[in-house]
């Protein structure tokens, strides 16, 4: 499948995310998933194409803000259709970028595949 949609989060979204919900401000986690995330993955799984997230650039990503935007909508997806089967749709139709961390690319993938619970 090739990328079809790309977000760079330091670039398209905020060099300073934090927080888990959008009650916590303008660059949560939450404001990220509904803002930028759902609307352009929802077209790579109509589309069967791939999103690509980059991560580069950045000091660090709060495990709030991963929380409140890849695990809640892995964590939703699963009580759709079973979280192993959301895990590997969203992998699937998901390409994660960093070029300065590789730790960043895998906190993603662990929150994607064993998402929190969050209220």
């Amino acid at each position: 499948m090739e990328v079809k949609y790309k977000i760079n989060v330091a670039k398209d979204f905020s060099a300073y995310p934090a927080g888990r919900f959008r009650t916590e401000g303008k660059a949560s986690g939450e404001a990220f998933l509904l803002d930028h995330i759902l609307g352009k993955l929802l077209l790579a799984f109509s589309e069967k194409c791939i999103l690509e997230i980059d991560l580069t650039g950045m000091n660090g990503y709060p495990s709030s803000f991963i929380s409140g935007s890849f695990g809640k909508i892995s964590y939703e997806m699963g009580k759709l259709i079973g979280q192993d089967k959301a895990s590997a749709l969203f992998m699937k139709h998901l390409s994660l970028k960093c070029e300065d961390s590789a730790a960043r690319i895998k906190a993603v993938q662990d929150e994607i595949n064993t998402p929190v619970a969050i209220k």
